[in-house]
């Protein structure tokens, strides 16, 4: 991307069977008894995480995971 500073990005939709099993798993656990929204795989520097957008408890929330099922903290 033009003015990005070199940074390419990119981000697309996926279903929960398209996605490897730890990330999964720790996803079904993170988002028990709330309703997912929308998943993403997210591949930016080399790296792949996986983002969840979900309702619980009439909130909207928003997690992402490594490929390994962890919750990485401030990824966008």
């Amino acid at each position: 991307m033009a003015g990005s500073c070199g940074l390419w990005r990119q981000e697309t939709k996926v279903t929960m069977t398209e996605l490897p099993a730890p990330v999964r798993t720790a996803m079904q656990k993170a988002t028990a008894g709330s309703t997912v929204m929308q998943i993403e795989k997210i591949e930016s520097g080399g790296k792949v995480t996986y983002e969840v957008e979900y309702r619980k408890d009439g909130k909207d929330h928003e997690t992402h995971f490594a490929e390994d099922g962890s919750i990485v903290k401030g990824a966008h």
